[in-house]
């Protein structure tokens, strides 16, 4: 019976899987749909980064000041690690994981881990970069969790509905992305928005408008507001004869591709504002008048997990139908396969001067409405019709209607600051007091 009992031991141990040693860590936590995140012990402080040249090959974005937490996962049965972190404070470290603080800006390596491990040691350095500061181009699918399947296409809602853009069939007015900002310090300049080609044909005047909300998340609910109207931070809008190609000079991320690239009159201060939805709206639905197609990024054979699809805090990309004012339509819905517009916000921290790198973007050619400051009393002059006056917060601080082209009022006793006026047709300009 002894001899039985040794045996099933030594058979067992012979049958024990031999993990292998090996040194890694994981990327760390970039901001995605907030509510799937599902590593709380440091707040997400980064952003996916496109290819833009403007990102210097960076793979992440973080303010100047961020935290950033890289986790160790090395298998093997470790036994001590150390930690060489490019630009970093502390520089070097002798923990399993490594939380440092980058604290000036510049384009940094992802860290070098050495772990030891019984029989020797090993080195894990990802070929990876992480940008601090500085002007940057953000992804689309920064607020989603990062999957190696990605695509570039115009994914079909399906045959009979077309593509979004001048062949839509399904009133699709408008369609944006919902971003999550990685902390305060952030100034947003302008959006590119991609396109899979240059149009060739549209209305003569037509516009696309960029828009920019204030998101709010409803603590009680945990749901997120995209409604329009609501707390409006920025506009602009561009004629579709602007729109950019390689050959003008422009970064496209595919062959034949073009952008249509928005420039902010005054840059817009984010302190405050961590959620963002930016949407894309104003062409038509003729696609025999008009060709113009947005960039989509899809996921291939990705398929929408059930509890994801009623979790409205589970997409990043929404729509909005003729007649509505909402965006709460998840582009999922219509055939889209996880897919995510090329809307990408051009931001920068607050340590780098305006227009400091910012390339690739043009004028923003909806100034229609303009608004100067003397002795206390605004002239506003544009499109007659009415006209709303916010505060940097999103507050209503004044309404009235414009009449033949111009019209005044008092400034006098308002707080310091900046102000957004917008017209009835969603036109903006910003003015200081």
């Amino acid at each position: 019976m002894t001899k039985l009992y040794t045996f099933l031991i030594l058979a067992a141990a012979a049958s024990a899987p031999v993990i292998a040693q090996e040194a890694v860590y994981e990327n760390p936590k970039g901001l995605r749909y907030i509510g799937t995140i599902e590593d709380q012990r440091i707040n997400p402080a980064c952003s996916y980064l496109s290819r833009n040249p403007i990102n210097e090959n960076a793979f992440l974005w973080t303010p100047v000041g961020s935290t950033i937490l890289y986790t160790d996962q090395s298998t093997g049965g470790p036994k001590a690690w150390s930690w060489v972190c490019d630009g970093a404070t502390p520089s070097t470290l002798t923990k399993q994981d490594a939380q440092v603080e980058y604290k000036t800006a510049g384009t940094y390596n992802f860290p070098a881990e050495t772990v030891t491990f019984g029989s020797g040691k090993k080195t894990y350095a990802p070929d990876l970069k992480i940008k601090v500061g500085g002007v940057a181009e953000l992804c689309l699918a920064d607020t989603r969790e990062w999957i190696n399947t990605y695509a570039l296409g115009h994914q079909k809602y399906s045959d009979i509905n077309g593509v979004l853009g001048g062949a839509n069939k399904l009133d699709i007015e408008g369609v944006g992305n919902f971003y999550m900002m990685p902390g305060n310090e952030i100034f947003l300049d302008g959006v590119n928005v991609y396109l899979l080609s240059k149009p060739t044909k549209w209305p003569e005047g037509r516009k696309i408008t960029i828009t920019v909300y204030m998101s709010e998340i409803d603590p009680s609910t945990g749901s997120v507001s995209f409604t329009a109207p609501l707390r409006t931070i920025e506009s602009g809008s561009i004629t579709l004869d602007k729109i950019k190609t390689k050959e003008d000079g422009a970064y496209v991320p595919i062959v034949g591709g073009a952008v249509m690239p928005i420039r902010f009159n005054e840059p817009v201060d984010l302190y405050g504002k961590p959620f963002i939805f930016i949407s894309v709206s104003g062409w038509g639905t003729d696609y025999t008048k008009e060709d113009m197609t947005i960039l989509m990024d899809v996921q291939p054979n990705q398929i929408m997990r059930p509890q994801d699809a009623q979790n409205i805090l589970a997409h990043n990309s929404f729509a909005r139908l003729k007649g509505e004012t909402d965006y709460l339509r998840p582009v999922s819905f219509y055939g889209g396969n996880y897919g995510s517009f090329m809307i990408c916000p051009l931001v920068r921290g607050y340590e780098t001067p305006q227009q400091s790198g910012i390339a690739n973007v043009a004028t923003d050619t909806a100034a229609s409405v303009k608004c100067t400051v003397s002795g206390g009393t605004a002239t506003l002059t544009g499109a007659d019709g009415a006209f709303t006056v916010y505060s940097i917060s999103g507050a209503v601080q004044y309404s009235g209607t414009i009449d033949a082209g111009q019209t005044s009022f008092d400034t006098a006793g308002w707080a310091h600051g900046i102000y957004i006026v917008r017209d009835a047709a969603g036109n903006t300009a910003k003015f200081k007091v």
